[in-house]
Order: structure tokens, then C-alpha cells, then sequence
């Protein structure tokens, strides 16, 4: 299910993990906040939740393979 945008953002879908996000909530153009900050250091949103997505940046909380499998060769 796809994020229904709050007026005056426009949203984006990430191409990493595929989550919905409001483009100016990221320094990266491709990237929701936090793979942006996963993959290139990039400071994340503080995302605080609600029905399933932060209210600050769109994100829902989805990670992508990639991400998953590095943190888990990490330890993390």
C-alpha cells in the first residue's frame, strides 16, 4: 500500500527498498532517507510512526535485501 501524500509534499518511491517518501525529506534523489543513510552516511530522519509510516519523511520501515544481508554480514 502506497502512502497517501500530506498536502505540499511531493513523495517519491525509493529505488533501493521501494518505500514510499516525501522527496525533499532526503539528501539523495533516488534514496528515502534511510538507505540514503544505510548505503552513503547521509544523516536519517527521526522517524517517529504512524499507521505504518513515519510522519516525518514517508518512510514505512522496509529495508532491501542488499541492506539486510550487510547487516547481518555486519553483526548488526
Amino acid at each position: 500500500m502506497h502512502l497517501k501524500k500530506p498536502m505540499n509534499q511531493e513523495k517519491k518511491v525509493c529505488v533501493e527498498c521501494e518505500s514510499d517518501y516525501f522527496k525533499n525529506s532526503s539528501e539523495m534523489t533516488e534514496l528515502c532517507p534511510n538507505c540514503a543513510h544505510e548505503l552513503y552516511g547521509y544523516p536519517n530522519c527521526e522517524h517517529r510512526f504512524d499507521n505504518g509510516n513515519c510522519i516525518k519523511c514517508g518512510w514505512n520501515g522496509k529495508t532491501s535485501e542488499y541492506l539486510k544481508n550487510r547487516h547481518r554480514k555486519d553483526g548488526n
